[in-house]
């Protein structure tokens, strides 16, 4: 098969410019990883009103004015003025949209406590009200920025539910069906989760938005919304970010977690397929403390683990913790505090394994859920947990850096999990990860490459990392060699060179091959 033009990936998130989940890290792997093969790879995203005027440099090389409907006003309809700007970076073209809604953005897709000193209905954390219009804004310009520039890209690559009705435009809309006519596309469902799929409650509403007739909006209706990843089956070839959750949305597996999105494809005969995610080890290569941001280096390959004790040292001195013994283990959590990461779990587990003279120490690290926030607050507090839990809630990127390589074990209990990073770069950081047994975790093999548990319960947690204990004080030979296992299939297996040519590459290819396809 031969290589598509080019790949043009639409996302509202790039690793280094606009970072908000884990879309950031996929998006800027993967277009870095084609730039190197030799496919060029553009990258259309936001110019995003919190980015730095060197970010938003770049040189205009489309302008136009896109008519979008303002939901607030019924049908109403309001003109907005876009500047496409173009900037380079590692070898990846990044086309940055310019418009007013996207130019008065703090954050990526919520409010900032600045936004909410400023207008008390628009709560910190909460998603901007215009989110759909924002979405099509930067769809819009995407296929517009290709006409104006003259190109039509091999494959569009569309990233979650904020870009999944490009595909439907671009073939629906017919002065975009021949600027397009040789162009496929593919959508990566990041997350399946309720609230991840950017559906519009009413579907008139969404044909209103969109241009596309009501009964292209039919094919994508689910729980009577209009739902983009469920339209862009008939009209992209969907992939997930893991093999094993593609597997478990098709099957049914928690349905009501996705809401019903896997069944709906699974009756509409809609293929899914799932690609694990790679990572970029160099940044967090303990090997190279002055990348890594570690106060001191260390080898999980070779097995020396010195700088680690310095780490574990720096981060009790840092935190103010004293009297936790040398040879108890640390584990770690570092995240969001939500249900979907299996907080309400860990939390559980804690109470069990925190009474006095337990020897291990735990780390938590992260914001969320004011209820979460609260029960890990009151049990750090409580005679049990002190000297034993420390809550940290906040995120700090060079602390959560020095917790990976300060830790002994990483808990990852999440309830579900499209693919997981944490375990990754607990790896890399010869942290050995404890994770539930679901959906992408499954990458980690029990007792070769980390350790796992089966249901999403406190007690098989709590189980689990009494195992671990038990190993760390009795068998360090076998987490040694688990430790150095992890690392090496981390450089040798999951790196986003290695995904793009074993995986990715060939999907590239195929789609290239197939040319443009709807399902009637």
């Amino acid at each position: 098969m031969s290589r598509p033009r080019s790949v043009w990936h639409v996302s509202r998130e790039y690793a280094g410019v606009a970072e908000a989940g884990g879309v950031k890290d996929v998006v800027r792997g993967l277009a870095e990883a084609s730039a190197r093969a030799g496919l060029p790879a553009t990258v259309v995203l936001p110019a995003y009103g919190f980015l730095s005027r060197e970010q938003r440099s770049g040189a205009p090389v489309a302008s136009f004015t896109l008519s979008v409907p303002d939901h607030d006003r019924g049908s109403a309809f309001f003109d907005e003025p876009v500047q496409v700007r173009e900037t380079h970076l590692l070898g990846v073209r990044l086309l940055l949209v310019d418009s007013p809604r996207y130019a008065a953005l703090r954050d990526v897709y919520t409010y900032t406590a600045e936004d909410e000193g400023e207008n008390h209905w628009r709560k910190k954390g909460t998603g901007h009200w215009d989110s759909h219009q924002l979405n099509l804004i930067l769809q819009l310009a995407a296929l517009e920025t290709a006409h104006a520039l003259d190109e039509s890209p091999g494959v569009v690559h569309c990233h979650d539910g904020h870009t999944a009705f490009l595909p439907a435009i671009m073939r629906e809309d017919p002065r975009h069906a021949r600027r397009f006519q040789e162009t496929a596309a593919v959508v990566t469902i990041h997350n399946a989760g309720r609230g991840y799929h950017q559906e519009v409650w009413d579907p008139a509403f969404a044909s209103l938005l969109t241009g596309l007739p009501p009964d292209v909006i039919g094919r994508g209706i689910l729980n009577g919304a209009a739902d983009p990843l469920l339209l862009a089956g008939s009209y992209a070839r969907l992939v997930t970010v893991s093999e094993q959750y593609a597997v478990e949305l098709l099957a049914g597996s928690g349905e009501e977690l996705s809401g019903g999105l896997g069944g709906a494809l699974r009756g509409r005969g809609i293929g899914l397929s799932g690609i694990t995610n790679g990572i970029d080890p160099e940044p967090w290569d303990p090997r190279t403390p002055q990348r890594s941001g570690i106060p001191a280096g260390f080898d999980p390959q070779s097995g020396d683990l010195e700088g680690k004790r310095k780490c574990r040292q720096e981060l009790a001195r840092q935190l103010g913790v004293t009297g936790v013994p040398a040879g108890v283990p640390l584990y770690a959590f570092v995240g969001r505090l939500t249900g979907q990461k299996g907080v309400d779990v860990l939390f559980q587990a804690l109470k069990r394994l925190l009474p006095p003279g337990s020897r291990r120490w735990f780390v938590v690290l992260g914001t969320g859920q004011k209820e979460m926030e609260a029960m890990l607050a009151w049990l750090a507090a409580e005679p049990a947990g002190d000297g034993r839990l420390t809550y940290l809630p906040r995120f700090d990127r060079a602390l959560a850096s020095l917790i990976y390589a300060a830790s002994d074990f990483f808990l990852v209990p999440s309830a579900y999990e499209p693919c997981g990073l944490t375990d990754f770069i607990a790896q890399i950081m010869g942290s050995i990860p404890v994770v539930h047994h679901v959906g992408g975790l499954v990458k980690v093999r029990d007792g070769e490459t980390g350790f796992s548990y089966g249901a999403q319960d406190a007690r098989e947690l709590a189980a689990a990392i009494e195992r671990t204990t038990r190993l760390f004080a009795y068998e360090p030979a076998a987490l040694d060699r688990i430790r150095r296992t992890a690392f090496q299939e981390i450089f040798s297996l999951h790196t986003w060179d290695r995904v793009l040519a074993d995986s990715w590459l060939p999907v590239y290819e195929s789609l290239a091959a197939e040319g443009p396809w709807t399902r009637k």
